[in-house]
């Protein structure tokens, strides 16, 4: 079967290459899975470049998640039906379109719902729902802060603190997305500026907001924490500006702040795995009846991976949401 695979670390477009990989029958306890859709991340050039520690050893499929349908069975497995949609294993290799896993690892996924959106529950829906629930305990009625409200991530942050009963304080980089974002159900969208700490205060009545959420890193994070109250707690979960958060020390001991490291797979730890599924289920159900929604900005079949990547290498307009590929369109 034809996938998207890298042979060595190297500049994800020049690295990534379209070739045959062995697939194989399933053995005892396998799945065939027939790959829908595959959200390329970010990440996902990092991985091929070998950036990442948790990157898989080439040779390896790219792509960390993606949705299927299973294709064949092996002996042994009596928890999945033959059709039936599931969500791969992450980091297992995504870009491809058939390929054959251990059924233990197969999440099943609900039949209702956008393949392009239910495709991004895996990793981006889910950090999105533990990023709120876990890091800081919010009550209903409270504020939470986040910058790069627009991406994948930010918008279901929006649909998820609704859902939840929270407000929230949208920082985007763009104007045009203001009146986009406050559509999707937004509480306050601003525009990032040195001036941010003023305008978080009068558009939220000098509410006491105890938690923000970081995507950008750099000077963004400095702008986040000027904006909390004591005790509050910055959690960073991305690096688009590929620099070190930068905060002042006084500011950090002055008002007792946390600047605290967000990676999914940390907050899964301890979680069960019956309420783990039950938590997918969920996400599963609020993509299908719009509570979760991403933008996307393209999809691409797998033959076209090259495009793919150098679109996601794109920021600001000119990529304007997730790109996904389709590799049995």
């Amino acid at each position: 079967m034809q996938a998207a695979i890298y042979r060595r670390f190297g500049p994800a477009v020049e690295t990534i290459e379209l070739a045959d990989w062995e697939v194989g029958d399933p053995g005892p306890g396998e799945a065939l899975v027939d790959v829908e859709a595959a959200p390329v991340h970010f990440g996902d050039l990092l991985y091929v470049e070998g950036r990442l520690a948790t990157a898989p050893p080439p040779p390896a499929v790219a792509g960390s998640e993606g949705l299927g349908r299973i294709a064949a069975l092996g002996p042994g497995v009596e928890d999945f039906a033959v059709g039936q949609r599931v969500w791969l294993p992450r980091k297992a290799g995504a870009f491809a379109r058939r390929l054959r896993f251990p059924a233990v690892g197969l999440v099943p996924a609900p039949e209702r719902g956008d393949p392009l959106q239910l495709a991004l529950v895996p990793v981006n829906a889910l950090t999105s729902y533990l990023l709120v629930t876990r890091v800081v305990a919010l009550g209903p009625g409270e504020w939470l802060l986040q910058n790069a409200a627009n991406s994948s991530c930010g918008r279901f942050n929006i649909g998820i603190a609704k859902r939840l009963g929270l407000r929230s304080v949208n920082v985007v980089r763009r104007a045009e997305l203001v009146e986009e974002l406050r559509a999707e159900g937004a509480d306050v969208v601003l525009l990032d500026g040195e001036d941010l700490p003023r305008r978080v205060a009068a558009a939220t009545g000098g509410a006491s907001i105890r938690f923000a959420i970081d995507a950008v890193a750099g000077e963004a994070t400095e702008r986040l924490a000027r904006c909390l109250a004591v005790d509050g707690v910055v959690a960073v979960y991305g690096l688009m500006s590929m620099q070190p958060c930068r905060v002042p020390s006084d500011l950090l001991f002055l008002n007792n702040l946390r600047i605290q490291g967000y990676f999914m797979p940390h907050y899964e730890r301890g979680i069960p795995r019956e309420r783990w599924l039950g938590t997918m289920r969920e996400l599963g159900e609020w993509v299908g009846d719009g509570t979760l929604r991403a933008k996307i900005a393209a999809t691409y079949p797998l033959s076209q991976v090259k495009e793919a990547f150098r679109h996601e290498l794109r920021s600001g307009a000119a990529r304007d949401g997730k790109v996904v590929l389709l590799p049995n369109a």
